[in-house]
């Protein structure tokens, strides 16, 4: 019987360290990644299955790729559990404001992206965006009474901080010990003691050197307006405290953040 492929994901969220985590990852000589985002489950589904099993070519290692759009993209959950039911599935959450404003940044300094996403937008749909401002398209977003548009380029930029129901959305397929949920702060203030929890997770031996290999920081030229986090922070706090009673604990440095 061929071994299924792969072992695990790296599922998001989209701009909370997972390009740093899966450097940190390929760097075990257990573990065997191709260190790009497939997407395959998500975006690239019709290239096969067979395709995406040619893609780990080291079954005599624990095999794994990342890409953040699995969490946020909920249709796809499904899709992964019939691909392979025992997949295990790694999650890293970051503040929901500072991944926010993250993701905005990127997608200003990326070949334009937010502009054309909103161009995009405003073609869709009866009600154009006309600032793409992060605060303004915050409020575009927070006034927005659909759920289905909500969830459309650029507005998906807040609501992917959302964290709980797309959770919710895998334990629907997966068994809650599947799922390692790991915290963006936590695992950049001691990498080492986050990734020992994920060889925990994925039963391997421990890091040789558990220094980080890689941490990206982009220095964007555009700061947050310090008026931005507190209104946010207040829009995100009751969806954290749903997501702290799942979890059983309060995440320090989120709540430090918001006051």
């Amino acid at each position: 019987m061929i071994k299924p492929a792969p072992d695990f994901l790296i599922i998001g969220a989209a701009k909370s360290g997972t390009t740093s985590l899966i450097a940190d990852l390929k760097s075990h000589p257990e573990i065997f990644t191709p260190g790009y985002e497939i997407e395959y489950f998500s975006y690239n589904h019709d290239m096969g299955d067979d395709w995406y099993r040619s893609v780990f070519t080291e079954d005599e290692k624990v095999q794994g790729e990342k890409s953040p759009s699995y969490l946020f993209e909920t249709g796809c959950h499904e899709r992964i559990f019939r691909y392979h039911p025992g997949m295990k599935l790694i999650v890293l959450l970051r503040e929901p404001v500072q991944r926010a404003f993250s993701n905005w940044t990127m997608r200003q300094h990326v070949q334009h992206r937010l502009l054309k996403q909103s161009h995009e937008f405003n073609q869709r749909n009866p009600v154009s965006i006309l600032n793409i401002g992060f605060s303004s398209l915050f409020e575009y977003y927070r006034s927005c009474p659909s759920d289905i548009i909500r969830r459309q380029r650029p507005l998906d930029i807040f609501e992917r901080s959302l964290y709980l129901p797309q959770i919710q959305s895998i334990l629907n397929y997966f068994q809650r010990d599947q799922l390692l949920i790991l915290i963006a702060e936590h695992y950049f203030s001691d990498p080492a003691r986050e990734l020992q929890k994920i060889c925990r997770f994925l039963n391997i031996g421990d890091f040789r050197n558990n220094d980080p290999v890689w941490k990206r920081k982009t220095d964007y030229r555009i700061k947050m307006n310090e008026s931005d986090p507190k209104e946010m922070q207040r829009f995100y706090k009751p969806y954290n405290e749903a997501l702290f009673d799942f979890l059983g604990y309060e995440i320090a440095e989120w709540n430090k953040l918001a006051t």
